[in-house]
């Protein structure tokens, strides 16, 4: 007998991704809504139910035939409560008790992580890291997430806070000031006193421009500090690279890589591969599916299962 599927809903800041799931990864249907995360508290909420209610009727499967909903969020989140705290950009979101509110809607158990451990549990059982023993990484964008996951098992933390390192001190800053879009956009200004956004820098960089190229390679140098450390404690046998800064994986890697081969102590050095994500855009989907799909051991903040 098949095992039953999950639903997975990817929510971010400018659009929702909902996807029923099955135990190896595969997609029975999905939907994508745009969030209007300007909009209020139940306008938003009621784009998720939408969403969620598309990637079902998409899929031909009933909610009460899921296993249950998983949901990858913005932080920080009361991942035990099942309750979003304070994300930048869900503000009409703030305090929302979004398992509660989903289980009352859909009928179905809900489970609720952040969106970098969701990415990360996605690769670690789908993508890149399958059959990993020690899977870590980097969710790099408008800011900074990190994941880990042992054995095939999200590890949240006794708070759900673990791998919460956008805030440990950088050159006199978070290091997500560096290692994030705007890191970028910093690095450009000073060489240029121009502003632009990753993505221009990016286009200018396979352009020729040599400001933009030399930008991108500090971005390079300033990511290996993380991915150092991560290797050092962890003895990692990879680290997972997301989101979309790696859009520009061909202009920083071969600086990052340098940089991190440097520090990381020998054993390790040998056996650890450092790569981008394999799953692109789905993998937020299919990680907060795996929430529900992984067994009860995975995911902190059931509620019901």
């Amino acid at each position: 007998m098949r095992a039953a599927p999950a639903l997975g809903i990817d929510l971010g800041g400018t659009k929702i991704h909902a996807g029923v799931v099955v135990p190896d990864g595969g997609i029975l249907g999905e939907a994508r809504l745009p969030t209007e995360a300007q909009r209020d508290t139940e306008a938003v909420f009621g784009n998720i139910v939408a969403a969620a209610r598309q990637a079902l009727e998409a899929a031909g499967v009933d909610p009460a035939d899921v296993q249950g909903v998983g949901v990858g969020s913005p932080a920080p989140l009361d991942v035990a409560e099942g309750v979003l705290l304070t994300p930048a950009n869900l503000p009409s979101l703030f305090g929302f008790p979004m398992v509660a509110r989903l289980k009352e809607e859909l009928a179905r158990p809900v489970v609720l992580n952040n969106d970098a451990n969701c990415l990360g549990l996605a690769e670690a059982r789908f993508g890149a890291g399958a059959g990993v023993e020690v899977c870590c990484g980097l969710t790099l964008g408008t800011g900074l997430g990190c994941f880990l996951v042992i054995g095939g098992e999200l590890f949240n933390g006794p708070r759900g806070a673990a791998a919460e390192i956008w805030c440990s001190p950088y050159k006199g800053d978070h290091v997500e000031e560096k290692v994030s879009g705007r890191g970028l956009a910093r690095n450009y200004r000073k060489l240029t006193e121009r502003i632009a956004t990753a993505e221009q820098i990016a286009s200018l960089a396979r352009e020729g421009d040599a400001d933009a190229r030399l930008a991108w390679r500090e971005y390079g140098r300033d990511l290996a500090v993380p991915i150092i450390y991560l290797c050092n404690i962890l003895d990692a046998d990879l680290v997972v690279l997301g989101g979309s800064m790696v859009k520009a994986w061909d202009l920083f890697h071969e600086t990052m890589f340098e940089e991190t081969m440097k520090y990381v102590n020998a054993v390790t050095r040998a056996a650890v591969r450092i790569v981008p994500g394999a799953l692109g855009d789905a993998a937020g989907m299919l990680g907060a599916a795996a929430l529900v799909l992984e067994g009860p051991s995975s995911a902190a903040g059931r509620e019901g299962l």
